[in-house]
């Protein structure tokens, strides 16, 4: 990416995409996409409003680390699809709301399958321009691409984390002998079989709060392996979808959020502690990766202690040493024994 101060109070930026015109444009007038790429890591938009029409309005409500909040909204001047879209932007939390206003121009140009992006965005001064250039707007701007090169070859960050977590669940399942599915486990009167059982069915809550049904296939009682391979199936499809994706409902505890962040914050983040669980109990020499223990710590730590100890999320805190390792202090921190043993 490319950022480039022009004239009195220009910025001219230059991106590529390995993706068509189309898609590229979609990705910055369809809500569906939107919130799944736009602003930087950690950042995710909560409200999403696209009037796509010359005169109509768009407005962005994002929430960022620590409940930081940003408000954009503008008015679109030109459209002209699939190859330019021009419009003003307004960042609403800025004081001097009238002296911000910028006009943005988008121009997209397909060659090869590939997509040039340049959007030249004009601000009110010379002042304004140098001390946006001055702010950590490039750095933003550039993670929000990152995010959308993932969004245009069909997997998000959410879909990428789920599968790669995914892999590393079913691995272990692949390795655990047909003697050992009814073995105890580190859950407390679970055995092996009820661990993925209890993932299985997590999995078709989240299924079902997309308005789907789990597909056809044996249970967890017949073949644990092959019950887990149809649950993940399922949930790739979904996330795949982003109208699926995006659907928003009532979450237990979390108020109202969609299904992909919900996959996020739920099952998926479940899968590396689980598969601990799976590991301890058949003799597999697996330790959950040091950035999902730094991941599992942030996600308890914004659960109330009383929803933290429900008991179907986890059970009693197990004490451990005071040197004792962040992943064995993320394991009594869920109820689990890092010592335990079959």
């Amino acid at each position: 990416m490319k950022v480039v101060p022009v004239g009195e109070a220009d910025i001219v930026i230059t991106r590529e995409f390995a993706a068509a015109r189309r898609a590229v444009f979609d990705a910055h007038t369809r809500p569906e996409l939107l919130r799944r790429w736009f602003g930087p890591h950690g950042w995710r938009m909560t409200v999403c409003e696209v009037d796509l029409r010359v005169g109509g309005s768009w407005y962005y409500l994002m929430v960022g680390p620590a409940g930081a909040e940003m408000t954009l909204r503008g008015t679109y001047v030109e459209i002209s699809a699939p190859e330019r879209i021009v419009s003003t932007e307004t960042n609403v939390d800025c004081e001097a709301r009238a002296e911000h206003e910028s006009v943005s121009t988008i121009v997209l140009v397909e060659r090869d399958g590939c997509t040039t992006l340049t959007n030249t965005v004009r601000f009110p001064s010379r002042r304004v321009r140098d001390a946006v250039l001055e702010s950590r707007m490039e750095h933003g701007v550039a993670e929000g691409f990152e995010r959308l090169d993932a969004v245009l070859v069909g997997e998000g960050e959410i879909a990428a984390r789920y599968r790669r977590r995914a892999d590393g669940f079913e691995s272990l399942l692949r390795n655990v002998h047909d003697g050992q599915w009814d073995g105890p486990s580190p859950c407390v009167g679970w055995r092996v079989r009820d661990v993925v059982r209890h993932v299985v069915e997590m999995h078709g809550v989240l299924l079902g709060s997309a308005g789907r049904t789990p597909s056809p296939g044996s249970s967890v009682d017949e073949d644990p392996l092959a019950a887990f391979r149809s649950a993940r199936r399922d949930i790739q499809d979904v996330l795949a979808d982003p109208a699926l994706a995006a659907t928003e409902f009532e979450a237990p505890h979390a108020g109202r959020t969609t299904v992909e962040v919900s996959i996020d914050q739920v099952v998926s983040a479940d899968l590396p502690l689980h598969g601990w669980d799976v590991a301890r109990a058949t003799g597999q020499d697996y330790a959950i990766p040091d950035e999902e223990v730094e991941w599992g710590f942030r996600a308890l730590d914004a659960l109330p202690e009383e929803v933290l100890r429900l008991p179907y999320v986890y059970g009693p805190p197990v004490p451990v040493p005071p040197e004792a390792s962040a992943h064995d202090r993320l394991l009594g921190l869920i109820g689990r024994d890092p010592d335990w043993t079959p």
